[in-house]
Formats: structure tokens, sequence, C-alpha cells
């Protein structure tokens, strides 16, 4: 969902909301659509839809074991 966001597919209002808080700082963002109403339903799956290429299967992500992490935390302090 962040991918489709970030790239903009369906809108530029991340770009927009970035645009509006941090460069020009007006705090005025222009949204594309307007109101909440104009959003189709299309829109919304398409946010929920697989990468274009996602059809590979993906290596599951490994995360290290927390185990540790607590003692390893304490020996640095």
């Amino acid at each position: 969902m962040v991918c489709h966001v970030v790239r903009g597919e369906i809108s530029k209002d991340f770009g927009e909301g970035c645009r509006a808080i941090l460069l020009d700082k007006d705090k005025n963002p222009k949204w594309e659509p307007c109101k909440l109403e104009l959003i189709t339903d299309e829109m919304v799956d398409h946010y929920f839809s697989k990468l274009d290429g996602d059809d590979e299967e993906l290596e599951e992500l490994k995360l290290p074991e927390r185990s540790n992490l607590y003692g390893t935390a304490i020996a640095k302090l």
C-alpha cells in the first residue's frame, strides 16, 4: 500500500501533503480529489492491490530473534 501512495499512481496527495507541510509550510494542501465523496471503490481497491511484478514468490522477511535483545541492551548500559 505504501508503494502505491509514494508512487502517486492514483493521486499525488502524498507529495501534495509533503509540499504543504514541509516545503511551502502553508498547511493548505490541495487534495485531489478534493472531497471524500469523489473517491471511488476502484481507487481504494487499487491501493490494496499487488504491485506490478508481484506475481513472483516473495521471500519471507527474516527478523532477528528478540531473546538476546534485552540482554544486549542491558550489557551496553
